[in-house]
């Protein structure tokens, strides 16, 4: 957030996405946490909070003590985007020129906003977002020519979205197997397939450049089983994975997977159960 505050421009807004609260581990707020943090610790001025309902709410299993008011178990299945700015909430830089049409800020202006939520396997990441999100946001709080940054890219929805909203886009990501995605989406959704830079050009010695920056076939099927912790996965499960990334062109086919597995499973990395069926340790 201090990073966010200090490249931020005076009127520049900061739309930060994140859930109500989480249950995992014991019951704690998220979005009153974090605002707390932005607006006492980091500097930011506190403008509103959109909520969005998701609409595909998964199945719940647990409901705490069952018709008894002793300990209901109780979970509010949305995220917010939590609007702040940094000095002058009134937007005097840029080109000026708005693209929201009259219908959208009518709608989006309530605070209320329902669509539903991207799905992991589509994307080919743990949590993403739809294009809906960013967008709005956008068209929203800024102009047409006007620089977005997102910290934490990911598959690069916010990338695509700025595109096809005549916006710059800037994103970080740590991880090269997400950059290969957003890569992949950005060709994909977009015509800016021939502006594309496919090499990170750091000045690191030749082999923390081959351990970091070059992903290898092993690299991609350890990192699916991170993304999916808890799913339990054959030898199938994998090769169908396989099969459906190559046809959206992820990457290319990746030999001998059974092989890898094992390696895997000898290096400690992932775990072999008695079923036969493997599990990200």
């Amino acid at each position: 957030m201090s990073r966010c505050y200090s490249w931020l421009k005076d009127d520049g807004k900061f739309c930060l996405n994140i859930p109500l609260d989480k249950n995992k581990g014991g019951q704690q707020s998220v979005g009153a946490d974090l605002t707390k943090i932005a607006t006492e610790d980091v500097g930011f001025k506190y403008y509103t909070t959109i909520v969005w309902n998701e609409g595909n709410i998964s199945r719940r299993t647990a409901w705490g003590s069952w018709k008894s008011a002793s300990a209901p178990y109780v979970i509010s299945p949305v995220e917010l985007i939590v609007v702040f700015y940094k000095k002058n909430w009134e937007k005097t830089s840029g080109t000026q020129e708005s693209d929201i049409e009259k219908g959208e800020y009518l709608e989006w202006i309530n605070g209320f906003w329902t669509f539903n939520g991207e799905k992991k396997k589509k994307i080919g990441h743990p949590a993403p977002f739809p294009v809906m999100l960013p967008q709005r946001c956008m068209k929203l709080f800024s102009f047409k020519g006007d620089t977005v940054l997102d910290l934490f890219l990911g598959s690069g929805t916010t990338l695509v979205a700025s595109y096809q909203n005549d916006r710059n886009g800037i994103g970080i990501e740590v991880d090269p197997y997400y950059c290969q995605i957003a890569l992949n989406r950005l060709k994909k959704e977009t015509d800016i397939d021939s502006g594309i830079v496919k090499k990170f050009d750091m000045p690191l010695d030749r082999k923390t450049r081959l351990k970091k920056y070059f992903i290898t076939q092993s690299d991609l099927i350890l990192q699916h089983f991170k993304d999916y912790p808890a799913e339990l996965m054959t030898y199938n499960d994998i090769r169908e994975w396989i099969k459906d990334e190559v046809t959206k062109g992820s990457f290319e086919p990746i030999k001998a997977p059974e092989k890898i597995m094992r390696s895997l499973v000898k290096n400690k990395q992932i775990r072999r159960l008695q079923s036969g069926q493997f599990v990200y340790r």
